[in-house]
C-alpha cells in the first residue's frame, strides 16, 4: 500500500474531479493511504465541488480551497509536508516554475525567464503563449490518464524512452537542469512529490552563493514536459 498523506489536486474541472474519484477508489480499494486530498480551483462551482455534493457525503479526506492555482501555491506550498504529493493538471501554466521564482526573490535572488530552449529534435516541440517549451515523444493525442506503461499503449512496442531523464541528464555546457518528475503513482494519477520540489528549491538557493546561473526548469513525465530557461542571480 502506498502511504500519501496529503494529496493538493490542482484544478477541480473534468480532470480534477477524475483525479478523485479516482485516489479515493484507490483507497478503497486498499492500494492507497491518504488523510487529506485538497482540491484547488478559482470556480466555487467547479466539478469537484459538486461531485463531492452529490458523491462524496461525509468523507472528511476531501476539501475544496477556491483560489487561483499559482496564488494557492505561493501562499500554502512551503507548508506541506515533505511526504505529501502534488497533483498537476497537464494543460497548466508551468506552475511550479512560478512557485520556484517566488522562493528565490523571497531568498534575495533576482529570477528571468528568457533564452530559447535548444531543440531536442523529439516528434513534438512547440513554444506555448506563455513562453514556455511544450516537449513530447509522442506525435499523437495521449490520454491525460495514461500511467506510461512498458507497452505504448498508442504504438504498441516498448517505451524505451524518458523524457524526464533526457532532460535530467543535460549536455554539460546549457542551463543546469532542474526537473519536477510528474510519475504515474496509482490508479491513472500522476503526481510529484513535495519532497523533490522543496528539494530544487533548496539547491538554488544554494546556488545563489556561486553568483549568476542559468537552469532548463522543467516538469515532465516520461513522455511530455514543459521546459523554460530561467536566469537566477544574487540581489
Amino acid at each position: 500500500m502506498i502511504r500519501v498523506p496529503r494529496f493538493i489536486v490542482i484544478s477541480g474541472g473534468e480532470a480534477g474531479a477524475f483525479y478523485v474519484r479516482q485516489l479515493r477508489r484507490a483507497a478503497a480499494a486498499g492500494k492507497l493511504d491518504t488523510d487529506h486530498i485538497v482540491v484547488i480551483d478559482r470556480d466555487p462551482a467547479c466539478r469537484a465541488r459538486a461531485e463531492a455534493a452529490l458523491d462524496l457525503g461525509d468523507d472528511p479526506r476531501v476539501r475544496i480551497e477556491t483560489a487561483e492555482w499559482a496564488e494557492w501555491l505561493a501562499a500554502h506550498l512551503g507548508e506541506a509536508g515533505p511526504d505529501d504529493h502534488v497533483v498537476p493538471y497537464h494543460w497548466a501554466p508551468h506552475l511550479l516554475l512560478g512557485w520556484l521564482e517566488g522562493e528565490l526573490k523571497r531568498s534575495g535572488a533576482l529570477t528571468a525567464r528568457g533564452g530559447a530552449v535548444a531543440p531536442r529534435g523529439l516528434p513534438f516541440e512547440a513554444t506555448t503563449g506563455a513562453g514556455d517549451r511544450a516537449l513530447s515523444y509522442a506525435s499523437w493525442p495521449c490520454p491525460p490518464t495514461c500511467i506510461e506503461p512498458a507497452l505504448c499503449p498508442h504504438t504498441g512496442g516498448p517505451k524505451d524512452w524518458s523524457l524526464a531523464a533526457d532532460l535530467e541528464s543535460g549536455d554539460g555546457e546549457g542551463p543546469a537542469p532542474v526537473v519536477f518528475r510528474c510519475l504515474h503513482l496509482v490508479y491513472g494519477v500522476g503526481t510529484i512529490p513535495v519532497r523533490a520540489i522543496f528539494a530544487a528549491r533548496d539547491r538554488l538557493r544554494a546556488d545563489l552563493t556561486d553568483g549568476r546561473r542559468s537552469y532548463l526548469v522543467a516538469t515532465s513525465s516520461h513522455c511530455h514536459a514543459l521546459a523554460t530557461r530561467l536566469d537566477v542571480r544574487p540581489a
